[in-house]
Parts: structure tokens; C-alpha cells; sequence
């Protein structure tokens, strides 16, 4: 049985890490009917992010109380629910869109979180008037961009025709669906609110587009499998930029596609079949290639 070591040597080039090619040492090896390939190891880190241009869930949207819509652009990157309302938070701060206690801390007028009892997110949108603020002593921001509306006017979150959706669990739409109108501070909101406004994810939340790893190599030809490549598949392991092993308490050989080879190729894709991009090149993939005369045991 032979033993072949790939590591980020074996990365090629412009492919985000999701490629390896090896290059058998001395040219070309034969491989004959009969010999299997198998996974012994493999070592990497979660380093594949959720939120990306490429992904196409990296933007949404907001109404504020003055009725002009404003984006919201995440840069890449790996966030979960309470990192996106975070981002949502540091926009609206961006544009002046918050108020602020008498001692001192922020208050934000669109929140997104989970609700585990219900597997879901939940976005809250809280109204603003002048009566509510005075209630509460909460004052504008410095150099405030907007006046407090004289009338109970919601906040609204804009989810668009983008993957975004997927995400939080919500169909693309305004929440709530309503109409802001007229000249600050005397807007009207149609249809007119008299509380906040709460919502719950409709389909479940993906909050990372991947579920699964699946590993293909080039020497193999698998009958039984799509794509006929595939040697092994396995979810993501821990949280974001933890390092983990997988390692099959028995190796799963897969036949070989015989013929002579003077190199071949490793790939990373997902449960879709399509290309990864992996942050983090540090990784070790250690595969075994049965000789001829091995007893595997079947």
C-alpha cells in the first residue's frame, strides 16, 4: 500500500485553495485494474465564508423614517446572525440612523436575531415619534442627517431578489410592506402603525450556503457515485477558524481508473458541485493507494 501526501505546496494557483495537484516524483506510474484509492487523513481549517459577492447574499436594504431607502453592503466574510445585526447596526451608525439614551448608549430601530425555539430569525422593526422619544429621553446623534417624525412611523427591512433571502429566512419583500410619504417631520406611513412590528423567518434559515465538503480526485472512477470522482464527503467541522481532522475509522477504497499518470488532481467542491473558496491554505490530505497483491478484505 502506498502512501501520498498533499499539502498547500500541492495548491494550485488562482483556484482559492479549493485545487491540488501532485506530481508523481520520477514521471509516469501505472496504475492497474484493480487497485483502489482511499482517504487515511485530512487536516484543514473552516476557513470558507458564508457571506460573498460570489455567493450573491451580501447586500439588503432598509427604509428609514424619512422614506428613502438606503443599501446595506457586507463585505466578505464569515458571519453569523448576531455578526449581520451587527453590520446592519454599524451602517445605520454610518448614516446617523439610530437615537441615543440619557446614558449615552445607542438605540436601534431594525434588530435581526435568532429564535432557536422555532429554528428561525426574527426582525424587529420599532417605531419612532416625537412622543416616544420625549417618553424616553432619546435625542438625535450629532449632526443628526434626519428629523424625528411627528407621527408613529416603523422602520422598514428590504429583503431583494438576491440570495440574501436564504439567509435570514425571508421571502424577497419590505418588512413591514408599507408606503412612507410626505415632507419629515409630518410622513405618513400607509398603512399607519400604532406598535412595532415583528417578524419570523418563513423557510429555514441557511445561514451558510455550504452543508458539505465533497473531495474528488482525478485516479479514481467511481460507478456508484455523482460525480463519478468523488472519494469523500464530510461537513464542516466546529466553528469559523478552528482547525479539524478528518479521519475514517476505516479507509472506503474507491477503484482506480487505470492508466498511466504523471500527475493528478485534488479538488474541494460543495453539496452543489460547485467550486469553494477556502481562506486558509494550511491543510494536509493524506491518501493510500492499494497495490495489486493487498488484502483489503473484500
Amino acid at each position: 500500500m502506498r502512501t501520498l501526501i498533499l499539502n498547500s505546496a500541492n495548491i494550485v494557483d488562482g483556484t482559492n485553495n479549493s485545487i491540488l495537484q501532485y506530481e508523481f516524483a520520477g514521471g509516469n506510474i501505472n496504475l492497474k485494474k484493480g487497485q483502489k484509492v482511499a482517504l487515511a487523513n485530512l487536516q484543514m481549517y473552516y476557513s470558507t465564508f458564508n457571506i460573498t459577492t460570489a455567493n450573491n447574499n451580501n447586500s439588503f436594504s432598509y427604509v428609514w423614517v424619512n422614506g428613502t431607502t438606503y443599501p446595506v453592503n457586507i463585505p466578505n466574510g464569515f458571519y453569523d446572525i448576531d455578526a449581520l445585526n451587527n453590520f446592519l447596526h454599524f451602517t445605520m451608525v454610518q448614516n446617523g440612523h439610530y437615537m441615543v439614551t440619557a446614558a449615552g448608549d445607542n438605540v436601534y430601530f431594525i434588530t435581526m436575531g435568532i429564535n432557536p425555539t422555532l429554528y428561525a430569525v426574527e426582525v424587529n422593526c420599532f417605531g419612532i415619534s416625537v412622543a416616544l422619544a420625549t417618553a424616553n429621553a432619546w435625542v438625535l446623534p450629532s449632526s443628526p442627517t434626519w428629523v424625528i417624525p411627528t407621527n408613529f412611523i416603523v422602520p422598514e427591512l428590504v429583503v431583494g431578489t438576491n440570495n440574501f433571502g436564504l439567509v435570514i429566512g425571508f421571502a424577497a419583500g419590505t418588512y413591514p410592506n408599507a408606503v412612507i410619504a410626505g415632507v419629515p417631520p409630518a410622513q405618513t406611513q400607509t398603512p399607519a402603525f400604532t406598535t412595532d412590528q415583528q417578524f419570523t423567518s418563513t423557510i429555514v434559515p441557511q445561514v451558510t450556503p455550504l452543508s458539505s465538503f465533497i473531495l474528488t480526485c482525478s485516479l479514481i472512477n467511481n460507478n456508484y457515485a455523482v460525480p463519478n470522482n468523488l472519494i469523500y464527503s464530510f461537513a464542516p467541522q466546529g466553528t469559523i477558524g478552528e482547525q479539524f481532522t478528518i479521519a475514517p475509522n476505516q479507509y472506503v477504497f474507491i477503484d482506480c481508473l487505470p492508466a498511466q499518470y504523471s500527475r493528478f488532481i485534488v479538488s474541494f467542491i460543495d453539496q452543489n458541485f460547485r467550486p469553494v473558496a477556502i481562506q486558509d491554505p494550511n491543510m494536509i490530505i493524506q491518501l493510500v493507494i492499494s497495490d495489486p497483491d493487498d488484502n483489503l478484505g473484500f
